[in-house]
């Protein structure tokens, strides 16, 4: 069975730092409630003998991994909306040796929470994550001109805010958040898929200290035979900034007829104009073509960080995710 356990990663010396019973851990990003703990009940009901354990922050969660504090994480990496979460990049390329071994893809769908009983007509005040307020905006135009919108840390403290009751000048208080964090502080969706756009969707990465812990070695995730099915995302930095070097690097996978899944560019952090690039593309490491690629690339960068090779795994709806996910909770309203 798998519990949840909550409250943030320890933060401790790289050096006998593993839990005495040896138990395997999975982080996520907290607190409970949030679509990256949806993401990482998905990953658990494939997964045997691991516990769960959230982390406050997305830097506390990435060094958790690299300090064997835990042994997996799903980590938040890029939103069809908003784009890349640039910590997540910049604690891969400049802080850790990580391997991406899976990633999850997660269809965005936000709630309106609140106590039960409680009419649209009667909230006062709107409690949410930034994000996830600007993905609602078009909805909360509707409802708001009596409403006050008030901007916390997560989704899921938005939901923990509400399930408290109401404020000692008794406004009435409503969050927007996952079906999941709904449930778990025992609330009640009164509007459902308030999202403005429907192709919101977040694409997370499951991090290990080895690549030897592929997800399809570690649970029953159908093994993906094809390499072809496979996608590979490395770091990598020109050798030298002159014109066309971009172009001779991508040339690499164009003449090769390898697909490139994401590009984008990131400081280097050492002088004005350098930059990293993060590029995905399917195919993988054992792959000739790709040997060939990588060859090619280490000729023409300064600096080659190999993320790893890994299969893809595309989610359910939100609630097909919490219905498979039920049975493997051992805290239900507790």
């Amino acid at each position: 069975m798998i519990a949840i356990l909550t409250g943030s990663c320890p933060r401790r010396s790289k050096s006998d730092n593993r839990d005495v019973n040896n138990v395997k851990r999975l982080g996520y990003l907290g607190p409970p409630g949030t679509f990256t703990q949806l993401a990482a009940k998905k990953l658990n009901s494939r997964l045997d003998n691991y516990s769960s354990i959230s982390c406050q922050e997305i830097p506390d969660l990435i060094q958790a991994v690299d300090y064997r504090e835990i042994d997996l994480a799903v980590v938040p990496i890029e939103n069809s909306l908003e784009g890349s979460v640039n910590v997540t990049l910049d604690y891969l390329a400049h802080k850790v040796s990580l391997q991406i071994v899976g990633e999850i893809i997660l269809p965005i769908n936000q709630q309106l929470i609140a106590r039960q009983g409680t009419r649209i007509s009667d909230i006062e005040e709107i409690y949410s994550h930034p994000q996830a307020l600007a993905q609602c905006r078009d909805y909360l135009q509707k409802i708001t001109d009596s409403c006050q919108i008030r901007r916390v840390n997560s989704t899921a403290e938005a939901v923990e805010l509400v399930s408290r009751g109401q404020k000692s000048d008794g406004a009435v208080r409503a969050a927007i958040g996952s079906r999941l964090a709904a449930r778990l502080n025992q609330l009640e969706i009164i509007a459902a898929d308030i999202h403005d756009n429907d192709s919101n969707w977040t694409r997370f990465v499951i991090l290990s200290r080895s690549e030897e812990s592929r997800l399809e070695e570690l649970c029953s995730w159908e093994s993906a035979e094809d390499k072809e099915n496979y996608k590979t995302s490395i770091i990598c930095s020109p050798i030298k900034n002159r014109p066309g070097i971009l172009h001779e690097m991508l040339a690499e996978f164009a003449s090769r007829n390898v697909n490139l899944t994401r590009i984008e560019s990131r400081p280097t952090r050492k002088m004005l104009g350098d930059y990293l690039f993060f590029i995905d593309f399917t195919g993988h490491l054992e792959q000739p073509k790709i040997k060939e690629i990588i060859t090619g690339l280490k000729k023409k960068t300064s600096h080659l960080k190999i993320l790893g090779s890994y299969s893809r795994m595309f989610s359910g709806t939100e609630q097909e995710d919490l219905e498979e996910g039920r049975t493997h909770e051992i805290n239900q309203f507790a």
